[in-house]
């Protein structure tokens, strides 16, 4: 698996100071969060689109948005990974990304490299949905 790390902290940090501000900022927020899941997805499908063993396997990649909505506020979060008993390979799927020591298979990180990508194109992402958000509210 690749030596990469995501550090959330400042995501946490930012959904703390993102609290006291209205719907307009969370709708702009969700829309890059959104974005971002999608080109964590294909990217993540097309490292591994190609494995002759598991044609069907970029396929059971995909996102999921669940939201939450308490006294406190609400949260959205993105769950991006391979649906496993769908037919599509998705166990494959974690066996490629994990590996199987067991059986001397190495994982190979290809959602976690994904990820790494497109944390960048998160923070640009969440500065424009701001910026957006902002110009609308007088942020």
């Amino acid at each position: 698996m690749p030596d990469s790390y995501v550090d959330a902290s400042e995501l946490d940090r930012l959904s703390v100071d993102l609290s006291q501000y209205g719907e307009e900022v969370a709708k702009e927020v969700d829309k890059a969060l959104e974005e971002n899941a999608r080109n964590i997805k294909d990217d993540w499908r097309g490292k591994v689109q190609g494995n002759e063993y598991a044609p069907r396997a970029p396929f059971s990649i995909d996102y999921e948005r669940t939201g939450v909505v308490t006294f406190a506020g609400s949260s959205v979060e993105y769950e991006i990974g391979a649906r496993k008993g769908t037919g599509k390979q998705g166990g494959v799927v974690l066996l490629l990304e994990f590996g199987a020591p067991a059986k001397n298979l190495g994982a190979r990180g290809s959602g976690l490299a994904a990820m790494s990508e497109n944390v960048a194109d998160l923070e640009k992402g969440i500065a424009k949905a701001l910026d957006t958000a902002g110009g609308r509210t007088n942020l």
